[in-house]
């Protein structure tokens, strides 16, 4: 009985080194890892292949849609690697997810200047006319329509949701571009304003050039004329005293 008992520890005993070593075999290289390592190497989420971004870019998105934060603008720019795909993932979508934490940004906003402004100008305008022209909405541009904000609201019916979706997709685009033309005009008054006080700064301190010119002419004038009138003084006094003798 006690060698009965033996054999069916040790048949016991072999099966279970059997069964340890084909679970270890049928674990995968990450498993692996993660179980020499104790962290999450296998459960790790793989990084896309980000593509370039210039301040441009995101400053285009920026003044269309100044409540996105620009972390955010710079990080969908950089997966889809356009300007209109991250603005209409702004309309579907209602805003932008944050970076996440191995992200950093890898420029900062500039400050505007005249050259990137203008090409920052360009950009912004051209990408407002492609996403009108992709939501048809030429004729509420020309009529001056701006529709209000949509109703937040869940709609019983797909068709209804649909409905509310693109209208909020419209006010969104159209509230853009309404927000661009009312910045585009601020700015061109403040260069002109910043023109013409430049012109009057310039024609001030011409004045003032001129003015110096003249008054260190006359001052000129009357020190050259100084020894003249002290020898007519001279020659009239010498006058008086011949009068005299004679």
């Amino acid at each position: 009985m006690a060698m009965f008992n033996d054999f069916l520890s040790l048949l016991f005993a072999i099966c279970l080194i059997v069964w340890i070593i084909k679970k270890i075999r049928g674990q995968t290289p990450q498993q692996v890892i993660r179980n020499h390592r104790g962290n999450n190497v296998a459960n790790e989420v793989p990084r896309t292949r980000l593509r370039t971004v210039t301040p441009e870019m995101v400053e285009t998105v920026c003044n269309m849609f100044p409540n996105i934060p620009p972390a955010a603008v710079q990080y969908d720019l950089q997966k889809t690697g356009s300007v209109e795909v991250t603005c209409d993932n702004i309309l579907q979508n209602g805003g932008l997810p944050l970076p996440p934490p191995y992200v950093t940004a890898s420029f900062a906003i500039p400050s505007t200047t005249q050259a990137s402004t203008s090409s920052t100008g360009i950009n912004t305008s051209s990408t407002q006319q492609s996403l009108i022209e992709k939501y048809k909405l030429q004729d509420a541009v020309k009529r001056g329509l701006i529709p209000p904000e949509p109703p937040k609201k869940w709609e019983t019916t797909a068709e209804k949701r649909q409905e509310l979706l693109q209208w909020k997709k419209d006010a969104m685009v159209l509230q853009a571009r309404e927000r661009y033309l009312e910045q585009h005009k601020k700015k061109q008054k403040e260069e002109a304003e910043a023109k013409a006080k430049n012109n009057l700064d310039n024609s001030t301190s011409f004045q003032t050039q001129s003015t110096n010119q003249i008054n260190l002419n006359n001052t000129d004038f009357e020190v050259t004329l100084e020894p003249d009138a002290k020898r007519r003084q001279i020659l009239q006094a010498t006058e008086r005293r011949w009068k005299k003798d004679v």
